[in-house]
């Protein structure tokens, strides 16, 4: 179990991780804390939450990244369900036009996003992102494209106990992925609406607008 000052710290990290796409250093985080903490405690606190399973480290003398398990705890616990205010700013006055809901996703969150019948848009954005330098990624996002119409009837079967779910890398049960996360939202029996991007993708706007999305006719 976490300590306070623990969880503050890993969502410290986590959204600076997002928003950077860059390892996260002990002197990074403590200038967040404006000085309630120095340096040296928090790289404390690293080791924690590194014991724990929560960050890693790619680098020996670099920063700390989320694991699987670090951005679990993101989503369900600093998340949680008060998400979807944030994306509604962004996205309410397109909710009555799905192509243009499609386009402003592609251009704000810069990741690939499907509705329905699985017309993808984005896909120059989506492989800008820095993650799509390292080959691996980018073969698993396509191995992802190519697969999907072929198990959408799996990920349609693995919301028939929530129509919501936030698949992130290696928790993914239709295809096994280690960098690529996919957040899945039903309507309906048959509507189902995907967005997908790396591992390091905006959460809290990506689950809003599909919840969102999931409510609207």
């Amino acid at each position: 179990m976490l300590k306070e000052r623990e969880k503050n710290i890993l969502e410290l990290l986590v959204r600076d991780y997002i928003r950077t796409a860059e390892p996260v250093s002990s002197k990074r985080v403590a200038r967040h804390l404006r000085g309630t903490l120095s340096p040296a405690s928090v790289r404390n606190v690293f080791s924690v939450l590194t014991d724990e399973g929560f960050i890693t480290q790619p680098h020996t003398s670099g920063g700390r990244v989320p694991s699987v398990r670090g951005y679990r705890f993101f989503v369900d616990e600093v998340l949680g369900d008060e998400v979807e205010s944030t994306a509604a700013q962004h996205i309410t006055q397109v909710l009555g036009n799905m192509r243009a809901l499609q386009e402003k996703m592609a251009h704000n969150f810069r990741v690939l996003s499907a509705f329905g019948e699985g017309i993808p848009v984005g896909f120059d954005e989506v492989f800008r992102e820095p993650e799509f330098a390292e080959r691996d990624v980018v073969t698993e996002m396509s191995t992802f494209l190519d697969r999907f119409e072929r198990q959408r009837d799996a990920y349609r079967q693995s919301l028939e106990d929530d129509p919501f779910r936030v698949y992130i890398g290696e928790e993914n049960p239709v295809e096994r992925m280690r960098s690529i996360s996919v957040v899945v939202g039903r309507k309906g029996r048959d509507d189902i609406f995907f967005v997908a991007g790396p591992t390091r993708m905006n959460y809290e706007g990506i689950i809003g607008t599909v919840r969102i999305w999931m409510k609207n006719d």
